[in-house]
């Protein structure tokens, strides 16, 4: 018997879901082992091949998050938002299939009902518990037939949804109460506080991309600024709009330059008498220039003077795959000194950090510098020592200038000094970073692809 369980039933193993997105994915694979219990009934098992069916694709769908962990471990987990994109996209697709399944379980739930059979009916719902919760109609129809059959009553998911039933009632009152008092926080912000808001975010930040928006005689204007000293691409999304009107194609996307705010979009009020409406609003962003075109006959210097080993080279075997496929690790001393390996502007500078270490959570805590080059790539420099750069931001410097010492910070398994050169790369309507190919002039001539293992000097 347990043979024929498991062939009937191959989708009862399985590997959980993934990390990311926990929230979702958990919640998904809940249901997994309720279905596997339904299965169990003989009349509730000609659906075993609809189940079947929905869990492969649920595991297709884990399949792909089960990756997008492994990004998330990664060194700079360059392709972490293009698998981010297209798990959500999976779980999304999860979606109509899911409500499918569990309306077969509502059409068999008010089937013992019409039919009056008292067994399934007890099964199905002390079984299936979390799906009825999600169906007040037809909770209300098991309470009223559980009311008319008095022994159902002592069932404890009838216990469970009496209780509930009642604290409804006795709470709708203050419900409403508070949903009435939450309407009022809806109102759109007047153009002071909207400019106070935009004063509050930019002395909080450093560095970044905001969207505010301010009231005029009823319609919206948004502002995007950019508070970085780098180019950016950026794309502005808004939705759910009522009450107004976008008159240009949204999502709206732009390039800003560095330190640039504009703005980019008005919501016409469409009724001049109604003072608010509804919309939500957020904005995706990625450093660099999607116009960039790198320099493809560009040499670059080697970022030291004395000879220094590649601990990890391009498309290197632990962090350097997909987009970070041209990064090169080098493994040097802490205090090292770092020189630039192309002239541009110093863009971006954080040098205050001290923890080092594998975890996840140490990528928070690299110390780096960013240069912009003439062809809009980015130059980055990364694991830097404490206090220890050079230049100031927004600084021009020229190759070969000394930028800061090499150091242990963040994300490492040792001291080495990580550099990339990146450009933006549009995925539909959000952005990634890509590493672009580079070479260097070194002493033995030019280099292409450096070799893990491998020693250089200028």
């Amino acid at each position: 018997m347990k043979l024929f369980f498991l062939s009937l039933f191959p989708f009862l193993l399985w590997a959980g879901s993934p990390h990311a997105f926990s929230n979702l994915g958990q919640t998904i694979e809940s249901e997994r082992p309720l279905y596997l219990s339904l299965l169990k009934h003989k009349q509730f098992s000609s659906y075993t091949l609809e189940v079947q069916v929905y869990f492969d694709e649920v595991d297709a769908a884990f399949k792909i998050g089960n990756e997008l962990d492994k990004q998330i471990q990664s060194d700079e987990g360059e392709n972490e938002e293009v698998l981010q994109f297209s798990y959500l996209q999976s779980l999304r697709a999860l979606s109509k299939p899911r409500q499918s399944l569990k309306k077969l379980y509502y059409k068999e739930v008010s089937s013992s009902i019409n039919n009056k059979n008292e067994e399934y009916f007890l099964f199905l719902i002390n079984k299936g518990k979390l799906l009825l919760d999600e169906n007040s109609k037809l909770k209300a129809e098991v309470l009223a037939y559980s009311k008319n059959v008095k022994h159902l009553e002592k069932s404890y998911v009838i216990k469970y949804l009496q209780a509930e039933k009642e604290l409804d009632e006795r709470s709708y009152a203050f419900m409403q109460k508070m949903q009435d008092e939450y309407k009022s926080y809806q109102a759109v912000l007047a153009k002071a506080e909207a400019l106070k808001l935009r004063q509050l975010l930019v002395l909080k930040k450093k560095g970044g991309v905001i969207v505010y928006a301010t009231e005029n005689e009823g319609d919206i204007d948004f502002y995007i600024e950019n508070l970085f000293e780098m180019h950016v691409s950026s794309t502005l999304f808004i939705k759910n709009i009522q009450g107004y009107e976008a008159r240009i194609s949204l999502p709206y996307k732009l390039v800003l330059e560095g330190k640039q705010k504009v703005k980019v979009l008005t919501l016409y009020n469409i009724s001049k008498k109604k003072q608010v409406g509804n919309f939500s609003s957020h904005i995706s962003w990625s450093k660099g220039s999607i116009n960039a075109r790198p320099d493809t006959h560009f040499i670059y210097a080697l970022p030291f003077h004395d000879k220094q080993r590649v601990s990890q080279g391009f498309n290197g075997r632990t962090s350097h795959k997909g987009n970070a496929k041209y990064a090169v690790d080098f493994a040097m001393d802490i205090g090292t000194p770092i020189y630039a390996t192309r002239s541009g502007k110093v863009v971006e500078v954080i040098q205050r950090h001290t923890k080092h270490g594998m975890s996840l959570a140490m990528r928070q805590y690299a110390n780096y510098i960013i240069i912009e080059h003439s062809d809009k790539t980015l130059g980055r420099y990364f694991h830097l020592k404490q206090n220890s750069v050079k230049v100031k931001l927004g600084e021009r410097v020229k190759q070969g200038e000394l930028l800061a010492l090499s150091g242990n910070t963040g994300r490492t398994s040792g001291p080495h000094l990580h550099f990339v050169v990146t450009k933006a790369e549009a995925v539909r309507d959000d952005y990634r970073s890509i590493s672009v190919p580079i070479k260097f002039q070194c002493s033995e001539g030019i280099l292409d692809n450096p070799i893990s293992g491998e020693s250089y000097c200028q």
